[in-house]
């Protein structure tokens, strides 16, 4: 039995329809400016919630613009030296990112009209801080 539910989102001039079979980590959400992700690290502000660490910008919406959230994930080396842990914990962040991304954009949808968030764009970069691998509820628990 497939649960075909659309559950519409509404941000500034476009409408997203999130139903189960359509709630992808989208190219549009990708983020990968270089000029976003150096003004991030410059003046971006950020907040913790172990093992997460989110820091995040205001941007100019573009006129192609699908999301009104653009997203990064980054795990140090420092603390990874290995490729294959470091893509494991990307891709657990995105996977809980991807699940809960419905919360943050019913979120930005319910803001009243006159709250200076509405009809806003975000550039989110997500960085691991722990120093071990934890397990996908954990990491989930931080998003």
């Amino acid at each position: 039995m497939m649960i075909t539910e659309i559950i519409p989102i509404y941000h500034s001039s476009f409408i997203i329809y999130h139903s189960i079979q359509f709630m992808k980590f989208l190219k549009d959400e990708r983020l990968k400016s270089q000029k976003i992700i150096s003004r991030i690290f410059k003046e971006g502000r950020s907040f913790i919630c172990y093992p997460l660490r989110l820091v995040y910008v205001e941007v100019e919406p573009t006129a192609d613009a699908l999301s009104p959230i653009q997203f990064s994930v980054t795990v140090a080396k420092r603390n990874f030296k290995r490729a294959v842990d470091r893509n494991v914990l990307r891709r657990r962040i995105r996977e809980a990112y991807r699940l809960n991304k419905i919360t943050l954009y019913n979120f930005l949808q319910t803001l009243p009209e006159d709250s200076e968030m509405k009809n806003k764009h975000f550039a989110f970069m997500v960085m691991y801080i722990a120093k071990e691998e934890l397990p996908f509820g954990e990491i989930e628990k931080g998003i």
